[in-house]
């Protein structure tokens, strides 16, 4: 579709994604997924345009969009998560839908758009949950009270491609007075990503309903570590779509061995966690009284 010439430069850039759909088509046989697929993004794309959105082109199998009002983004958001869930299960499994949107400057081109706002969206919909939507703080300001009031913050991360650790919101999963409000999808459990994180006897369970946790000696880390050579908010863990993300923040590395595979050292990057696997902060696990376990489940 073609970006009118009129369009303006500061807009909201939208993104909305099916998750599962890789699964689906393994579950569901080519026919019945693509039927299934085409059946949601054309749902999609009527409510970003009822919102007064414009959808720009498919991402695969999702969409890219633009708003000239930011409030429109957020409504949006709602109508697509309601749409996608009331869709009937197929060969057993439900659809579910992961919603970002940012607000700044873009370059338009004949049928695209492009830029950092752009980029920032799509880093954001990493962090978006089947279900959710993530927003960030610049599109919070521009939003009407009311909206704001159903966004609360997220911890402050760095994002891939973003030099600027950024400050994202989660549209809040109920509903306030006549305003209705995208409620969670409560998904299989195995498409519901789950990472359990274990030491010295403790343990701990990221998911979707707790989708992080900071690992260093500082007292506000959920995972707490003694070892002088970690920082005090030396890493975190968090949920990207239906992936846990290491990040590494420490001056002396993080330590990561995926069973079966041999140990690398994190030094300011990311790692997506494995199956099965040990993380040790400041020194080689083999080396370290902290080493933290982690399964997949």
């Amino acid at each position: 579709m073609t970006v009118p010439e009129t369009f303006p430069e500061s807009c909201t850039v939208f993104f909305a994604d099916l998750a599962g759909s890789t699964r689906l088509y393994e579950r569901a046989g080519d026919a019945a997924a693509y039927r299934l697929v085409e059946q949601c993004l054309l749902g999609m794309r009527r409510e970003i345009q009822a919102c007064g959105g414009r959808v720009v082109k498919n991402t695969g199998d999702g969409l890219l969009a633009v708003f000239s009002d930011p409030n429109g983004a957020p409504e949006a958001a709602i109508r697509i998560h309601n749409v996608v869930q009331d869709l009937p299960r197929v060969s057993g499994q439900k659809m579910a839908a992961r919603v970002a949107f940012h607000t700044g400057t873009v370059i338009v081109s004949e049928d695209d758009v492009f830029g950092d706002t752009v980029n920032v969206a799509a880093r954001l919909l990493e962090l978006a949950s089947p279900g959710r939507a993530i927003t960030s703080e610049q599109s919070v300001q521009e939003l009407k009270t009311e909206w704001r009031s159903l966004l609360h913050p997220l911890q402050s991360r760095s994002l891939r491609g973003v030099s600027r650790l950024t400050a994202p919101f989660e549209l809040v999963c109920e509903s306030v007075g006549d305003l209705t409000v995208v409620q969670c999808v409560t998904l299989d459990a195995e498409d519901s990503p789950e990472l359990r994180l274990s030491i010295g006897g403790r343990s701990l369970t990221l998911n979707a309903q707790m989708p992080s946790a900071r690992l260093g000696r500082g007292a506000s880390s959920e995972i707490r570590v003694t070892d002088t050579r970690a920082s005090r908010e030396h890493a975190y863990i968090e949920l990207r779509g239906d992936k846990f993300v290491l990040v590494d923040r420490s001056s002396n590395g993080t330590f990561v061995a995926i069973d079966g595979e041999r140990e690398f050292v994190l030094s300011h990057e990311e790692v997506v966690l494995r199956k099965r696997g040990r993380i040790a902060l400041g020194r080689s696990s083999s080396e370290s009284h902290d080493v933290i376990e982690f399964a997949g489940l």
